[in-house]
């Protein structure tokens, strides 16, 4: 493809690479800089160290955590992003125990990384610092789909990298780094069970590397495959209990009390498996095997959906089949193969290809419907005891809630597969008084197909006309209504009213007659790209070094495929729509690294970091973002850093494009008394929106005292200030701030006439403000095992990692602003997080250890917790009876001892465990209302919900 630029963009980049050689030019003069500083960047080598010119990572301006193969290696899941996951700077990462009720996203059984809280479309993924094609509209990248077995580390810049690595750096960068020099075979062969016997799990790969044409060529091929079985019941003991928030029934504005409360023995009180009457005076009589009525029993505190007491056990879903499972089945593939060749001593050529299939199946919950079908007096399956008291009180009709025993429990299968090819060059050259340079330049093709499936939901309008039964006036048997009025109708009655009362024809029609819903779509992603970095002059302090390069990239949704009731919205849940459109950009950038300060008495080193990156969207225009940083060590032992940038994200193909999709939540009518309502939100695209701007702020200070040898300490405050962040209001929240008197939320509800409401339409915008901020600490030190135990020979490391969330604030204009630091839900990250372990390698043996903690939080910091005296609540300031969730901390550990296996091979046996103690999540209620009491009790982003989970298997190099 033939990249132009457009002569503003052209200017534009001109104007800011003058601007860094004046500051490289105009520094002032010194000594000489350490050697290993020093050295011009090797883009292939070392990809991602906060900048693109090589620092270690305390010496870099912008912080970087550096996580190698070693540590990978003691985890327990087969999955990279288990490890990657358990690193504090991460929170709120979608990971398969996160999705698994979700059908209509699209995201069940996905890996995706999320730094600061920010979301994952903040995070930029990169494989040798390199693009890689996204999964989905969201440009997602799924850590499922990498090449894991080649993965030699992971570099994590945090903060302050959009100048340097572009767009959707606005969080940091996240870079997969291989070993392409790899020579030899290895192997490993693993598997897994949690201590239930449940999530049964294996792992196989290989990976063969050797050079060829006189040690000038090199070619590598990797394979992975594995299996994890999925939990579709959530039995768990801790999910079995109950316990949820309620709307209290005996609530005023007056009275004092709270108007939430969080209780145990919580079950459904207008749904349960068979069905039950929720109006009029028959209120209470339920519907059991065969459609025998027989008299619910209500608990002490009744607000519907949901009560307390009383027959709570026989509605409760939760540990049942009818509830949401624990995680979702995961089958993946991959193969990377790559070839090299040094065409000279200066200049190798490449060329790489990848496939990748990650296949999930997720099980969410029962069709639920918690009171609003409704059924006329005159439908057949009534019973006659039921008809009787009907006719005898004069009852026409009356609504009821079931969990759909005869239907099959919702579920949906996602199928990915990318291909991703890249072609490119990479060397050195001469320049400028015979300094080196080095250069890159690639080609990449990325194309990502998705498949999504949704089983078994109810089609509209075919379950409405169903369950509108009644007699056929010449046979007497029940059929649908509609039939009367139109023969050519192919309806069959169904029967809501118990519990094995319907034919597998009456269901086959309720579910759409075999119709799919679905929706398969393609994504494809270009990049070509080139850089060159060197050491144009020296100065007084050293040699200057820059950067610079330029790349354009097009993401492209060429128009995919889905059913037709997936069109008109005609599904319970899934509704997936395609979406076409594409987006294209040109970038480039310059970076330098200039000494200040060599060696003197007041400094041992001083240096200043900068760069400027000019940017052309094809939606949204031209953008620059920059960073200036530096770091100063007036003597060997202690560094200081200080970064201030401009970051930025573009909106994605799904905030700009999306045609829309969504299920069937449950939502509360506030129109209507707050009763539940079944009703469908459409997720639309907004062409209109505008590029987020973060101004980033860091600064730490690094610890290596001479005294400690080995010892290395940092500690770095961060503050991310996002301008026009793009978000959106969730469908409670639209209807709620209708109910309020905002006119503008209130044009995306439909109503009918009587105030129910069936449809809500959502779209992102610019919000107004979103602010990140915290403290990030890491401490690492290394010592010979000898010190410890004179007799024990190999070394000891100890690392320690905690983030500390001091503010998570939004404010879009609409709302009250909120802050969700130390929320320990969905919504925001916990006060604290860390990561602590102690490792003893030698020769012949390693064993680690691994502490996990999360500090306790509260479900919303607006809440205010009281048991008497309450101030009346608001949808700002909720009043509850109890607002805290416990903290944790899990306990991990490995164990491997190597061997030999003939004279040219070595083997490695493994036995990891996670979760040691087997300890629970801390319980985090659902509720009120919506489909709370189907929703697992714990948060998987934060805390373990799988209990102790075992893997071992055999690593082997030959």
């Amino acid at each position: 493809m033939n990249v132009r630029l457009s002569t503003a963009f052209a200017k534009r980049l001109r104007y800011s690479t003058a601007v860094l050689a004046l500051v490289a030019m105009g520094a002032p003069a010194a000594h000489a800089q350490d050697a290993a500083q020093a050295a011009a960047v090797d883009v292939e080598q070392i990809v991602v160290t906060g900048s693109r010119i090589v620092r270690d990572g305390y010496e870099a301006p912008t912080p970087v955590t550096v996580i190698g193969v070693e540590q990978f290696e003691t985890a327990a899941g087969p999955n990279l992003a288990d490890y990657v996951n358990t690193l504090p700077v991460f929170a709120g990462s979608i990971n398969p125990t996160t999705t698994n009720a979700t059908i209509s996203n699209g995201l069940s059984g996905v890996n995706v990384l999320n730094l600061r809280a920010l979301g994952g479309q903040r995070t930029l993924v990169l494989l040798d610092g390199q693009r890689t094609v996204g999964i989905n509209l969201s440009q997602l990248v799924d850590i499922n789909l990498m090449p894991q077995s080649l993965v030699s580390r992971v570099d994590i810049v945090t903060g302050g990298a959009s100048a340097a690595y572009g767009s959707d750096a606005l969080a940091g960068v996240v870079n997969f780094v291989l070993d392409k020099e790899y020579v030899g075979v290895k192997g490993e062969g693993s598997g897994g069970v949690t201590t239930y016997g449940d999530r049964r799990n294996w792992k196989v790969s290989l990976t063969a590397g050797s050079a060829f044409a006189g040690e000038r060529g090199h070619f590598l091929v990797s394979g992975e495959a594995s299996h994890a079985d999925g939990i579709p019941v959530n039995d768990r003991d801790w999910n079995t209990q109950g316990r949820q928030f309620m709307r209290n029934p005996n609530y005023t504005a007056t009275n004092g009390q709270p108007a939430r409360l969080l209780l145990k023995d919580v079950g459904i009180s207008n749904g349960i498996s068979g069905g039950i009457i929720s109006n009029t005076a028959l209120r209470g009589t339920a519907f059991g095997p065969g459609g025998a009525p027989y008299q619910f029993t209500y608990g002490d505190l009744v607000s519907d959906p949901d009560m307390r007491g009383g027959d709570w056990a026989v509605s409760n879903v939760r540990g049942t089949e009818a509830g949401g499972g624990l995680i979702s089945k995961e089958v993946s593939q991959n193969v990377f193969t790559r070839v090299s060749y040094d065409v000279t001593d200066n200049a190798t050529i490449f060329a790489q290809a990848a496939w990748a299939h990650n296949y999930s199946y997720n099980w969410c919950c029962s069709i639920e419907d918690t009171g609003s079908i409704r059924i006329k007096v005159d439908n057949p399956f009534i019973p006659a005891p039921v008809l009787a008291q009907m006719l005898s009180l004069g009852v026409t009709q009356f609504k009821m809630g079931t969990m759909h025993p005869d239907l099959p429990i919702n579920a949906a299968s996602h199928e990915r597969r990318i291909n991703r090819y890249v072609i490119g060059a990479n060397g050195s050259f001469d320049l400028f008084d015979d300094t080196e340079w080095t250069w890159d330049a690639y080609i990449q093709m990325g194309i990502s197909h998705e498949t999504n499936t949704a089983h078994n939901a109810i089609a509209y309008p075919n379950f409405p006309r169903a369950v509108d039964a009644v007699a056929d006036p010449i046979t007497g048997q029940p059929v649908c209504r509609v039939t009367l009025t139109d023969p050519t109708s192919t309806c069959l009655p169904y029967n809501p009213m118990g519990i094995g009362v319907n034919s597998p024809m009456a269901v086959d029609y309720v579910e759409g007659e075999g119709e799919r819903n679905f929706r398969s779509q393609k994504y494809t992603q270009d990049v070509y790209a080139i850089s060159t970095s060197g050491e144009p002059l020296s100065l007084w302090a050293g040699p200057v070094s820059l950067a610079l390069g330029i790349e354009h990239r097009k993401i492209a949704v060429p128009k995919g495929i889905n059913g037709e009731r997936d069109r008109a919205f005609g599904w319970w849940d899934g509704n997936y729509q395609v979406t076409s459109g594409s987006v294209s950009v040109t970038e480039g950038f310059v970076e330098t690294v200039v000494p200040l300060a060599t060696d003197q008495d007041w400094a041992r080193s001083l240096e200043l970091n900068a760069a400027v990156r000019a940017t052309e969207y094809s939606t949204s225009g031209f953008v620059t973002t920059w960073k200036v940083g530096a770091t100063y060590a007036p003597i060997d032992d202690i560094r200081f850093r200080v970064t201030r940038s401009r970051d930025i994200r573009a909106p994605n193909m799904e905030e700009l494009f999306s045609a829309g999709g969504g299920g069937s939540p449950g939502i509360l009518n506030p129109f209507l008394g707050g009763i539940t309502e079944i009703i469908v939100a459409s997720r639309k695209g907004n062409p209109l929106l505008r590029p987020e701007k973060a101004n980033t702020t860091g600064f730490g200070v690094v610890l290596q005292p001479a005294f400690m040898p080995g010892f290395s300490a940092s500690i770095d405050y961060w503050n991310i200030n996002i301008n026009d962040a793009i978000g959106q209001i969730g469908t409670q929240a639209i209807i709620d701030n209708c109910f309020e008197g905002n006119q503008d939320l209130c044009s995306g509800i439909t109503f009918t006439t009587d105030k129910h409401i069936t449809f809500v339409s959502r779209s992102p915008f610019n919000l107004v403000n979103q602010i990140a901020r915290g403290l990030d600490i890491e401490a690492s030190y290394r010592m010979p095992a000898n010190e410890l135990i004179s007799s024990w020979p190999g070394d000891v490391a100890l690392r320690f990692l905690a983030t500390h969330y001091t503010k998570n604030y939004t404010s879009n204009g609409i709302n009250t602003p909120t802050d969700t630091a130390g929320e320990n839900t969905s919504n925001g990250p916990p006060d604290w997080r860390w990561v602590a372990n102690a490792t003893y390698t030698n020769d012949t043996i390693s064993a680690n250890l691994t502490a996990r903690g999360v500090s306790a939080g509260v479900y919303k910091n607006s809440n205010v917790q009281c048991l008497s005296s309450c101030p009346p609540s608001t949808s700002t300031n909720r009043t509850v009876n109890n607002n805290r969730i416990d903290g944790a901390v899990y306990f991990d550990a490995s164990f491997a001892y190597k061997f030999a296996v003939g004279e040219s091979a070595a083997a490695e046996w493994f036995f990891n465990v996670r979760n040691l103690t087997n300890k629970d999540p801390a319980l985090v209620a659902t509720g009120p209302g919506g489909y709370g009491y189907a929703l697992t009790g714990a948060n998987g982003r934060f805390y373990d919900v799988l209990g102790r989970v075992f893997r071992s298997g055999i690593r082997f190099t030959m």
